[in-house]
């Protein structure tokens, strides 16, 4: 989550975990999950995927938070993404997490009991793997501690077994699963230092080969991403993909994701150096990309994670409707899902939250 140490994330005012980073648990007594039955929902049809990662919900459920659309009705989540124009939603998986309600609670339970909701409400899938334990992005990809001391070729296997053993459990469930990412922003690999992409190209190259091999064998049809962060930077993505190619597992992944969070643009010299000081030049080197990335490796591009300062919502919007605008006609490009929108006032010290203080959706698809 964005994603990377460029993921450092401050409190609100501060700006936040750039896409699942640092981890600041959240302390709580739990009561029992509510009784949230999605509502009969109006499914938004359209071929882009337009939605949310929404992983933190089992949480804030446990906590007794609630949702509201527009008019101020409650809503459960399920339901609310439709109206907002989304049509797809996100589940992080982690291996073997802890049951802090910020940065645990994302294991295989969890994510079938969210993807069932999902399924009920008619919304498409995305489940994105992080191999590890808890946050894995730019900044930390690391491994769980049950693959602590294995091999290369153990981690390859865990990798395999790990990935084959959610998505059968969703499939056995029923659940289609349209997109699989293998591994979280993984800028410079994942599992570290094993599988570091700028000391171990071969080995990160395996493990993405292992997690895409896997995933087909479960759903011949899913859609394999390979997840980078700041997708407005052309050169770190080439050389990441660059490094699948010459690996020779270029035809093992299907979309390129990436992650895009406007507000840290002018604090970024590498944007800074392109002349990118505001979301304004950012859409344009995103959608800029989008055709370029089709071009250089016939992928589709998805953003996967977009994220937008929380005191900031008619700038999230308006940026959020452009980008959509600028990339809507593109027949590679394959969406936009918003980072933990529902996460207000401030939740788990995120400031990218894109609802109201009220928890009503304050950016939407429409």
């Amino acid at each position: 989550m964005k994603k990377k140490s460029i993921s450092t994330i401050l409190a609100v005012c501060a700006l936040s975990i750039l896409g699942c980073s640092e981890d600041k648990g959240i302390s709580a007594k739990v009561d029992p999950t509510p009784n949230n039955k999605p509502e009969e929902p109006t499914v938004v049809e359209t071929r882009l995927a337009y939605g949310a990662d929404i992983s933190w919900l089992t949480a804030q459920e446990k906590q007794g938070i609630k949702f509201y659309n527009a008019q101020g009705v409650e809503k459960d989540m399920f339901a609310l993404i439709p109206e907002m124009g989304g049509n797809a939603v996100r589940f992080r998986v982690w291996v073997n997490p802890s049951k802090d309600l910020y940065s645990g609670l994302c294991d295989k339970a969890a994510t079938l009991a969210l993807a069932k909701r999902a399924k009920a409400a008619g919304l498409r899938i995305m489940i994105d793997f992080h191999y590890s334990d808890s946050w894995a992005d730019p900044g930390k990809q690391n491994k769980p501690a049950a693959w602590k001391n294995m091999s290369v070729d153990e981690m390859a296997n865990a990798i395999a077994e790990h990935t084959t053993d959610v998505l059968t459990t969703l499939k056995e469930a029923e659940i289609d699963v349209e997109w699989v990412q293998i591994g979280n922003e993984t800028t410079d690999g994942m599992l570290w230092e094993e599988g570091r992409c700028s000391k171990n190209p071969k080995n990160y190259a395996l493990f993405i080969k292992s997690g895409a091999e896997a995933a087909k064998a479960v759903y011949d049809k899913v859609k394999v991403i390979v997840h980078i962060d700041n997708g407005w930077l052309a050169s770190t993505l080439e050389w990441n993909i660059g490094e699948l190619v010459k690996a020779g597992v270029k035809d093992k992944f299907d979309v390129i994701g990436v992650s895009y969070y406007p507000s840290y643009l002018g604090e970024n010299d590498k944007a800074k150096a392109l002349g990118i000081s505001s979301w304004k030049e950012g859409n344009k080197y995103i959608a800029s990309n989008v055709k370029r990335w089709e071009e250089k490796y016939g992928k589709k591009v998805m953003v996967v994670e977009y994220g937008y300062r929380n005191d900031q919502l008619g700038e999230a919007q308006e940026c959020l409707s452009d980008l959509m605008a600028k990339t809507k006609d593109y027949e590679n490009f394959e969406g936009i899902l918003m980072w933990e929108p529902q996460s207000y006032n401030g939740w788990a010290n995120y400031g990218l939250g894109l609802f109201t203080k009220d928890g009503k959706p304050g950016v939407v698809f429409k």
